[in-house]
Protein backbone atom coordinates (compact mmCIF):
# COMPACT_ATOMS: atom_id res chain seq x y z
CA UNK A 1 0.00 0.00 0.00
CA UNK A 2 1.34 3.12 -1.18
CA UNK A 3 1.57 6.11 2.14
CA UNK A 4 0.67 9.52 0.14
CA UNK A 5 3.30 12.52 -0.03
CA UNK A 6 3.14 14.46 3.25
CA UNK A 7 3.43 17.45 0.57
CA UNK A 8 2.32 16.53 -3.02
CA UNK A 9 3.33 19.30 -4.15
CA UNK A 10 3.49 23.53 -4.29
CA UNK A 11 1.46 25.27 -6.62
CA UNK A 12 0.93 28.68 -7.95
CA UNK A 13 -1.99 29.80 -9.19
CA UNK A 14 -2.24 32.53 -11.13
CA UNK A 15 -5.62 33.77 -12.87
CA UNK A 16 -7.58 37.28 -12.10
CA UNK A 17 -10.99 35.51 -12.25
CA UNK A 18 -11.94 35.55 -8.57
CA UNK A 19 -14.30 32.67 -8.91
CA UNK A 20 -11.75 30.13 -10.46
CA UNK A 21 -8.57 30.79 -8.08
CA UNK A 22 -11.49 29.68 -5.43
CA UNK A 23 -12.17 26.49 -7.57
CA UNK A 24 -8.71 25.65 -8.18
CA UNK A 25 -7.70 26.31 -4.88
CA UNK A 26 -10.28 24.08 -3.67
CA UNK A 27 -10.04 21.44 -5.74
CA UNK A 28 -6.79 20.98 -5.24
CA UNK A 29 -5.71 21.74 -1.47
CA UNK A 30 -8.59 19.01 -0.77
CA UNK A 31 -5.81 16.82 -2.72
CA UNK A 32 -2.93 17.35 -0.60
CA UNK A 33 -1.38 20.38 -2.59
CA UNK A 34 -0.05 23.61 -1.32
CA UNK A 35 -1.81 26.32 -3.08
CA UNK A 36 -0.89 30.06 -3.52
CA UNK A 37 -3.58 31.59 -5.39
CA UNK A 38 -2.72 35.42 -6.66
CA UNK A 39 -4.70 37.39 -9.33
CA UNK A 40 -2.14 39.39 -10.75
CA UNK A 41 1.58 38.68 -13.21
CA UNK A 42 3.11 40.78 -10.77
CA UNK A 43 2.52 39.46 -7.75
CA UNK A 44 2.87 35.69 -9.05
CA UNK A 45 6.84 36.53 -10.17
CA UNK A 46 7.31 38.22 -6.69
CA UNK A 47 5.15 34.95 -5.53
CA UNK A 48 7.78 32.86 -7.44
CA UNK A 49 10.86 34.63 -6.12
CA UNK A 50 10.44 34.24 -2.47
CA UNK A 51 9.68 30.61 -2.73
CA UNK A 52 10.29 28.28 -5.86
CA UNK A 53 7.25 26.69 -6.95
CA UNK A 54 6.72 23.10 -8.23
CA UNK A 55 4.20 23.74 -10.89
CA UNK A 56 2.44 27.02 -12.10
CA UNK A 57 -0.97 27.01 -13.74
CA UNK A 58 -1.16 30.47 -15.26
CA UNK A 59 -4.18 32.45 -17.36
CA UNK A 60 -3.23 33.84 -20.52
CA UNK A 61 -5.89 36.55 -20.59
CA UNK A 62 -5.09 39.38 -17.75
CA UNK A 63 -4.87 43.01 -17.19
CA UNK A 64 -1.21 44.86 -16.90
CA UNK A 65 0.69 41.52 -17.82
CA UNK A 66 -0.49 38.34 -19.87
CA UNK A 67 0.08 35.11 -19.18
CA UNK A 68 2.70 34.93 -22.46
CA UNK A 69 4.66 37.96 -20.40
CA UNK A 70 4.31 36.35 -17.10
CA UNK A 71 5.91 32.74 -18.62
CA UNK A 72 9.08 34.85 -20.63
CA UNK A 73 9.74 36.10 -17.20
CA UNK A 74 9.54 33.16 -15.60
CA UNK A 75 11.65 31.78 -17.73
CA UNK A 76 14.39 34.55 -18.14
CA UNK A 77 14.64 33.96 -14.28
CA UNK A 78 17.68 31.08 -13.55
CA UNK A 79 16.34 29.73 -10.52
CA UNK A 80 12.81 29.72 -11.94
CA UNK A 81 13.48 28.48 -15.91
CA UNK A 82 12.80 25.55 -14.96
CA UNK A 83 9.61 25.10 -12.79
CA UNK A 84 6.68 23.95 -15.55
CA UNK A 85 4.06 25.99 -16.72
CA UNK A 86 0.30 24.72 -17.35
CA UNK A 87 -1.61 27.51 -18.97
CA UNK A 88 -5.46 27.91 -18.09
CA UNK A 89 -7.44 29.73 -20.74
CA UNK A 90 -10.51 30.46 -23.12
CA UNK A 91 -8.57 30.75 -25.85
CA UNK A 92 -8.59 27.98 -28.55
CA UNK A 93 -7.21 29.06 -31.68
CA UNK A 94 -3.72 26.91 -33.03
CA UNK A 95 -2.13 30.04 -33.07
CA UNK A 96 -2.76 30.67 -29.15
CA UNK A 97 -1.38 27.28 -28.39
CA UNK A 98 1.47 27.69 -30.57
CA UNK A 99 2.53 30.74 -29.17
CA UNK A 100 2.13 29.25 -25.30
CA UNK A 101 4.46 26.27 -26.03
CA UNK A 102 6.58 29.12 -27.64
CA UNK A 103 7.32 30.91 -24.70
CA UNK A 104 7.50 28.20 -22.61
CA UNK A 105 4.59 26.33 -21.43
CA UNK A 106 4.63 22.66 -20.78
CA UNK A 107 0.92 22.04 -21.35
CA UNK A 108 -2.26 23.72 -22.04
CA UNK A 109 -5.88 23.12 -20.96
CA UNK A 110 -8.66 25.02 -21.91
CA UNK A 111 -11.55 26.54 -19.80
CA UNK A 112 -14.30 25.58 -18.77
CA UNK A 113 -11.79 23.32 -17.47
CA UNK A 114 -12.47 19.44 -16.56
CA UNK A 115 -11.68 19.02 -12.54
CA UNK A 116 -10.22 15.53 -13.60
CA UNK A 117 -8.31 16.36 -16.18
CA UNK A 118 -6.74 19.00 -13.96
CA UNK A 119 -5.59 16.81 -11.73
CA UNK A 120 -4.44 13.98 -14.26
CA UNK A 121 -2.33 17.13 -15.57
CA UNK A 122 -0.93 18.60 -12.43
CA UNK A 123 0.19 15.28 -11.08
CA UNK A 124 2.03 14.52 -13.99
CA UNK A 125 3.93 17.82 -14.38
CA UNK A 126 5.00 17.85 -10.76
CA UNK A 127 6.03 14.24 -10.89
CA UNK A 128 8.28 15.19 -13.60
CA UNK A 129 9.68 18.20 -12.20
CA UNK A 130 10.32 15.96 -8.84
CA UNK A 131 12.06 13.51 -11.30
CA UNK A 132 14.26 16.42 -12.64
CA UNK A 133 14.87 17.45 -9.80
CA UNK A 134 16.10 13.88 -8.41
CA UNK A 135 18.35 13.19 -11.24
CA UNK A 136 20.06 16.87 -11.20
CA UNK A 137 20.36 15.92 -7.66
CA UNK A 138 22.12 12.64 -8.10
CA UNK A 139 24.33 14.30 -11.14
CA UNK A 140 25.17 16.64 -8.25
CA UNK A 141 26.05 14.46 -6.90
CA UNK A 142 28.15 11.86 -8.71
CA UNK A 143 30.25 14.75 -10.33
CA UNK A 144 31.34 15.26 -6.31
CA UNK A 145 32.31 11.78 -6.25
CA UNK A 146 33.85 11.42 -9.34
CA UNK A 147 36.45 14.67 -8.15
CA UNK A 148 37.13 13.16 -5.31
CA UNK A 149 38.22 10.08 -6.71
CA UNK A 150 40.33 12.25 -9.53
CA UNK A 151 41.56 14.05 -6.59
CA UNK A 152 42.55 10.59 -5.26
CA UNK A 153 43.75 9.81 -8.38
CA UNK A 154 45.94 12.61 -8.67
CA UNK A 155 47.38 12.11 -5.74
CA UNK A 156 48.68 8.75 -6.24
CA UNK A 157 49.80 9.59 -9.71
CA UNK A 158 51.79 12.26 -8.47
CA UNK A 159 53.47 10.12 -5.70
CA UNK A 160 54.41 7.48 -8.61
CA UNK A 161 56.09 9.08 -10.56
CA UNK A 162 58.82 9.90 -8.15
CA UNK A 163 59.62 5.87 -7.65
CA UNK A 164 58.98 5.79 -11.15
CA UNK A 165 62.06 8.06 -12.03
CA UNK A 166 64.02 6.05 -9.28
CA UNK A 167 63.54 2.74 -10.90
CA UNK A 168 64.00 4.15 -14.51
CA UNK A 169 67.30 6.41 -13.60
CA UNK A 170 68.64 2.69 -11.74
CA UNK A 171 68.15 0.71 -14.44
CA UNK A 172 69.80 3.54 -16.53
CA UNK A 173 72.71 3.33 -14.35
CA UNK A 174 72.86 -0.43 -13.97
CA UNK A 175 72.74 -0.49 -18.18
CA UNK A 176 75.78 1.84 -18.47
CA UNK A 177 78.28 -0.03 -15.50
CA UNK A 178 77.66 -3.85 -16.61
CA UNK A 179 77.57 -3.07 -20.56
CA UNK A 180 79.75 -4.98 -21.36
CA UNK A 181 79.33 -8.00 -18.83
CA UNK A 182 75.44 -8.69 -19.80
CA UNK A 183 74.29 -12.27 -21.43
CA UNK A 184 71.93 -11.54 -24.42
CA UNK A 185 69.27 -12.64 -21.93
CA UNK A 186 69.70 -10.17 -19.43
CA UNK A 187 70.36 -7.29 -22.16
CA UNK A 188 66.84 -8.12 -23.44
CA UNK A 189 65.01 -8.37 -19.87
CA UNK A 190 66.88 -5.35 -18.84
CA UNK A 191 65.24 -3.70 -22.24
CA UNK A 192 61.86 -4.87 -21.44
CA UNK A 193 62.18 -3.45 -17.87
CA UNK A 194 63.09 0.09 -19.53
CA UNK A 195 60.48 -0.25 -21.50
CA UNK A 196 57.62 -0.71 -19.18
CA UNK A 197 58.31 2.06 -16.76
CA UNK A 198 58.35 4.01 -19.93
CA UNK A 199 54.95 3.28 -20.94
CA UNK A 200 53.91 3.42 -17.36
CA UNK A 201 55.52 7.07 -16.65
CA UNK A 202 53.89 8.18 -19.80
CA UNK A 203 50.41 6.70 -18.85
CA UNK A 204 50.82 8.36 -16.06
CA UNK A 205 51.83 11.82 -17.62
CA UNK A 206 48.71 11.35 -20.27
CA UNK A 207 46.36 10.86 -17.23
CA UNK A 208 47.46 14.11 -15.60
CA UNK A 209 47.55 16.34 -18.48
CA UNK A 210 44.11 14.89 -19.82
CA UNK A 211 42.95 16.09 -16.54
CA UNK A 212 44.51 19.43 -16.53
CA UNK A 213 43.26 19.74 -20.07
CA UNK A 214 40.10 19.66 -19.02
CA UNK A 215 40.00 21.89 -16.41
CA UNK A 216 41.57 24.43 -18.50
CA UNK A 217 44.69 24.40 -16.40
CA UNK A 218 47.44 23.41 -19.72
CA UNK A 219 48.25 26.51 -21.14
CA UNK A 220 49.53 26.13 -24.19
CA UNK A 221 52.80 27.90 -25.06
CA UNK A 222 52.46 28.45 -29.47
CA UNK A 223 55.03 29.66 -31.49
CA UNK A 224 56.62 28.88 -35.31
CA UNK A 225 57.64 25.49 -35.29
CA UNK A 226 59.11 23.37 -38.36
CA UNK A 227 56.25 20.06 -37.90
CA UNK A 228 58.71 17.82 -40.81
CA UNK A 229 61.88 18.50 -38.21
CA UNK A 230 59.91 17.88 -35.45
CA UNK A 231 58.28 14.89 -36.83
CA UNK A 232 61.41 12.90 -37.85
CA UNK A 233 63.09 13.92 -34.67
CA UNK A 234 60.30 11.84 -32.86
CA UNK A 235 60.40 9.15 -35.75
CA UNK A 236 64.15 8.99 -35.20
CA UNK A 237 63.98 8.18 -31.32
CA UNK A 238 60.96 5.98 -31.43
CA UNK A 239 62.88 4.13 -34.12
CA UNK A 240 65.98 3.71 -32.49
CA UNK A 241 64.21 2.14 -29.48
CA UNK A 242 62.13 -0.15 -32.06
CA UNK A 243 64.21 -1.61 -34.89
CA UNK A 244 61.55 -4.36 -35.78
CA UNK A 245 60.06 -1.35 -37.67
CA UNK A 246 60.85 1.16 -39.69
CA UNK A 247 59.41 4.38 -38.67
CA UNK A 248 59.81 7.30 -41.75
CA UNK A 249 58.42 10.41 -42.44
CA UNK A 250 56.89 11.96 -46.04
CA UNK A 251 57.08 15.21 -46.42
CA UNK A 252 58.63 18.08 -49.18
CA UNK A 253 60.50 20.38 -46.93
CA UNK A 254 60.08 22.19 -43.88
CA UNK A 255 56.25 22.56 -42.69
CA UNK A 256 56.04 25.64 -40.53
CA UNK A 257 52.90 25.87 -38.04
CA UNK A 258 52.33 27.99 -35.11
CA UNK A 259 51.80 25.63 -32.34
CA UNK A 260 53.33 24.24 -28.51
CA UNK A 261 55.51 22.05 -30.02
CA UNK A 262 56.32 20.40 -26.70
CA UNK A 263 52.79 19.38 -26.66
CA UNK A 264 52.49 18.55 -30.36
CA UNK A 265 55.46 16.54 -29.87
CA UNK A 266 53.71 14.42 -27.24
CA UNK A 267 50.86 14.02 -29.52
CA UNK A 268 53.31 12.51 -32.49
CA UNK A 269 54.65 10.48 -29.90
CA UNK A 270 51.49 8.92 -28.84
CA UNK A 271 50.30 8.56 -32.78
CA UNK A 272 53.33 6.47 -33.33
CA UNK A 273 53.62 4.79 -30.24
CA UNK A 274 49.94 3.83 -30.60
CA UNK A 275 51.06 2.76 -34.65
CA UNK A 276 53.17 0.90 -33.35
CA UNK A 277 52.06 -1.40 -31.16
CA UNK A 278 49.65 -2.57 -34.23
CA UNK A 279 52.18 -2.80 -36.84
CA UNK A 280 53.50 -6.38 -37.40
CA UNK A 281 57.11 -6.65 -36.83
CA UNK A 282 58.73 -6.07 -40.05
CA UNK A 283 56.25 -3.59 -41.46
CA UNK A 284 56.14 -0.10 -41.68
CA UNK A 285 54.83 2.98 -40.04
CA UNK A 286 54.71 5.88 -42.14
CA UNK A 287 54.23 9.79 -41.14
CA UNK A 288 52.90 12.63 -44.12
CA UNK A 289 53.57 15.91 -43.57
CA UNK A 290 51.19 17.80 -45.74
CA UNK A 291 50.79 21.64 -46.62
CA UNK A 292 47.26 22.73 -47.66
CA UNK A 293 46.43 26.39 -48.11
CA UNK A 294 44.80 26.91 -44.86
CA UNK A 295 45.67 24.15 -42.81
CA UNK A 296 48.43 21.87 -41.87
CA UNK A 297 47.89 18.02 -41.94
CA UNK A 298 49.84 15.49 -40.15
CA UNK A 299 49.38 11.24 -41.12
CA UNK A 300 50.42 8.78 -39.21
CA UNK A 301 50.04 5.65 -41.38
CA UNK A 302 50.30 2.04 -39.81
CA UNK A 303 49.62 -1.51 -40.97
CA UNK A 304 47.46 -3.40 -38.29
CA UNK A 305 44.17 -4.44 -38.22
CA UNK A 306 42.62 -0.99 -38.33
CA UNK A 307 39.91 0.39 -36.26
CA UNK A 308 36.53 -0.54 -36.48
CA UNK A 309 33.85 2.40 -37.98
CA UNK A 310 31.80 2.08 -34.91
CA UNK A 311 34.94 2.84 -32.47
CA UNK A 312 36.38 5.86 -34.65
CA UNK A 313 35.22 8.04 -32.38
CA UNK A 314 35.16 6.63 -28.85
CA UNK A 315 38.58 5.92 -28.84
CA UNK A 316 39.32 9.24 -29.03
CA UNK A 317 36.87 10.00 -25.57
CA UNK A 318 38.53 9.56 -22.09
CA UNK A 319 36.92 6.27 -21.12
CA UNK A 320 36.04 5.71 -24.87
CA UNK A 321 39.41 3.32 -24.96
CA UNK A 322 38.40 1.51 -21.85
CA UNK A 323 35.03 0.76 -23.37
CA UNK A 324 36.65 -0.58 -26.91
CA UNK A 325 39.33 -2.78 -24.40
CA UNK A 326 36.40 -4.36 -22.73
CA UNK A 327 34.62 -5.19 -26.13
CA UNK A 328 38.02 -6.34 -27.49
CA UNK A 329 37.24 -3.81 -30.52
CA UNK A 330 40.40 -1.76 -30.19
CA UNK A 331 43.41 -1.66 -27.86
CA UNK A 332 44.66 1.76 -27.61
CA UNK A 333 47.36 2.89 -25.26
CA UNK A 334 46.16 4.56 -21.81
CA UNK A 335 44.66 7.63 -22.49
CA UNK A 336 47.01 9.10 -25.03
CA UNK A 337 44.66 9.62 -27.43
CA UNK A 338 42.14 11.35 -25.22
CA UNK A 339 45.25 13.88 -24.58
CA UNK A 340 45.94 13.86 -28.43
CA UNK A 341 42.21 15.07 -29.01
CA UNK A 342 41.78 17.94 -26.12
CA UNK A 343 45.47 19.13 -26.77
CA UNK A 344 44.65 19.17 -30.90
CA UNK A 345 41.01 21.11 -29.87
CA UNK A 346 43.04 23.53 -27.38
CA UNK A 347 45.15 24.31 -30.78
CA UNK A 348 41.98 25.15 -32.95
CA UNK A 349 42.65 21.88 -35.37
CA UNK A 350 41.16 18.82 -35.61
CA UNK A 351 42.05 14.90 -35.14
CA UNK A 352 40.58 11.74 -36.51
CA UNK A 353 40.84 8.22 -37.90
CA UNK A 354 40.36 6.52 -41.15
CA UNK A 355 40.75 3.39 -42.90
CA UNK A 356 44.22 2.82 -44.81
CA UNK A 357 43.17 0.21 -47.45
CA UNK A 358 43.87 -3.03 -47.94
CA UNK A 359 44.46 -2.55 -44.27
CA UNK A 360 45.64 -0.58 -41.07
CA UNK A 361 44.50 2.97 -40.07
CA UNK A 362 45.40 6.47 -40.65
CA UNK A 363 45.44 8.34 -37.59
CA UNK A 364 45.59 12.30 -38.83
CA UNK A 365 45.43 15.66 -37.44
CA UNK A 366 44.68 19.18 -38.59
CA UNK A 367 46.34 22.52 -37.31
CA UNK A 368 45.75 26.12 -38.79
CA UNK A 369 48.75 27.90 -40.28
Amino acid sequence: MNTPLANPGDILVVDDTAENLRLLTSMLGDKGYEIRPVPSGRLALQAAERSVPDLVLLDITMPEMDGYEVCRQLKSRESLRDVPVIFLTALTDTADKLKAFSVGGVDYISKPFQIDEVLARVRVHIALRRAQLELAANYDRLRQLEKVRDNLVHMIIHDMRTPLAVIMGNLELLGMFLEDNFSEDVAKTLAAASAGVRRLTNMTNDLLDVSKMEEGKMSLKCEACDLTALAKDVAGGLAAMDQTRSITVEANGSVMASCDAGVVRRILQNLISNAVKHTPEGSAVRLAVQDAPNTIRVSVIDQGPGVPVESRQKIFEKFGAMEMRKHQKYHSVGLGLAFCKLAIEAHGGSIGVDANEPNGSVFWFELKK
